[in-house]
């Protein structure tokens, strides 16, 4: 059994309104696949591929140099682990907000929901067994539109990494 990137629900890779919640379907896909003893390399690329066109949509990111290497040495779960605690819809719902707020930000706007949008992240990060509070010094002596693009850009980046790293590589990092 394998995730057919060609068919079903899915959206196209080069589309990116839509691309959170297809890359929500994906992932749950092989999660399912995951739980079964029949994920495969290859299944595992289309996922790859479908959270890099997610990835697509909220660039550009406010990146400081060392979130990347600080927020995978705290990253404990694949992103096909996060179904324990949120579901499908969520994730997808997520990551959709995710892609709206960043565009309000990108225009200086402060987006009406960000208190929603934050609960949200909160809650993938404790799935992917991170904790916001962890990442205080990235997101401290900033206003509040640069805090906002900061804490987008770790979530961002926390989905990037757990899409690529399975759990023995988490394991054999830490």
């Amino acid at each position: 059994m394998s995730i057919d990137v060609d068919s079903g629900p899915f959206l196209s890779l080069n589309s990116v309104e839509g691309a959170g919640e297809a890359a929500a379907h994906v992932i749950a896909a092989a999660s399912v696949l995951k739980n079964l003893n029949e994920l495969t390399e290859e299944s595992l690329e289309v996922v790859r591929k479908y959270v890099d066109n997610w990835i697509l949509s909220v660039i550009p990111l406010d990146y400081i140099p060392g979130m990347a290497e600080y927020l995978g040495g705290k990253l404990t779960k694949s992103i096909l682990d996060v179904f324990e605690d949120v579901s499908e819809e969520e994730l997808g719902e997520t990551l959709e907000m995710i892609t709206l707020a960043k565009k309000s930000l990108d225009s200086g706007d402060v987006p009406f929901n960000f208190a929603e949008v934050e609960v949200r992240i909160e809650r993938v990060f404790r799935a992917l067994g991170l904790e916001m509070n962890d990442f205080g010094r990235f997101l401290e002596n900033s206003n509040i539109v640069e805090k906002m693009k900061r804490t987008v850009t770790l979530f961002t980046l926390a989905i990037g990494i757990s899409s690529v790293r399975d759990r023995i590589w988490i394991v054999e990092s830490q």
